[in-house]
């Protein structure tokens, strides 16, 4: 079973598993959840191959999100993803809390809950062309996030609100960023739009001078 969810509220999506569960038929189920990037925090982790061990690593992702956010990353739930050898890692934070809650209304209604994966991560390999050079846009109601990536290592992430005209928004963020890592006009932009259907999420193209690599049906 494999339920996606989009919005600011944790509680939303609590109170409808036992529905959807239910209709899906569920019961004993392994549950995927593909969470907003309303609840995630996102950071690039210089070389995270370099890192002696695992106790080493988890310390230079806490610390890529330390300098932002201060000490409440200690309640997060990190996790990492990582890209060419030598290359700038991924990391993908929610709150320890908020996964607690979710498995356990899961488990509530019999279901096992085996991955909580943020939609950026899910878009990016279902549907991005990750060649060397690349920045990929994902639209949410409300929000924008920019990542990007330089001889295949990442090297921006961005989250933006978007409060009126989001394309100008779009191509401000575009313009920064590419001020900002020194990325010709000439970087190859894919952009996903995702528009909330009861649980799922499908994916529509914006304009046809971008690249966008298939939809959900």
């Amino acid at each position: 079973m494999h339920v996606e969810h989009h919005g600011k509220d944790l509680q939303p999506l609590l109170a409808a598993l036992p529905q959807v569960m239910h209709e899906a038929r569920a019961a004993g189920a392994r549950v995927e959840l593909v969470l907003s990037n309303a609840f995630m925090r996102y950071a690039i982790v210089p070389n995270p191959d370099g890192a002696a061990n695992g106790e080493e690593l988890t310390l230079l992702c806490r610390h890529a999100f330390q300098r932002v956010h201060g000490d409440v990353v200690a309640q997060w739930s990190i996790q990492l993803s990582l890209a060419a050898l030598g290359g700038n890692g991924l990391a993908s934070a929610v709150d320890q809390d908020w996964l607690d809650a979710l498995a356990q209304h899961v488990k509530a209604e019999k279901g096992q809950l085996t991955s909580v994966q943020p939609v950026l991560a899910h878009a990016f390999n279902r549907f991005a062309k990750a060649g060397q050079n690349g920045i990929f846009v994902l639209r949410e109601p409300e929000r924008l996030c920019l990542l990007a990536w330089q001889n295949r290592s990442w090297s921006a992430v961005q989250l933006q609100p978007v409060l009126a005209d989001w394309q100008a928004t779009l191509d401000a963020g575009l313009r920064r960023l590419r001020l900002q890592l020194a990325l010709p006009e000439s970087t190859p932009v894919q952009l996903c739009e995702l528009v909330q259907g009861d649980v799922q999420l499908r994916m529509t193209p914006w304009r046809a001078d971008w690249s966008m690599a298939g939809g959900i049906a």
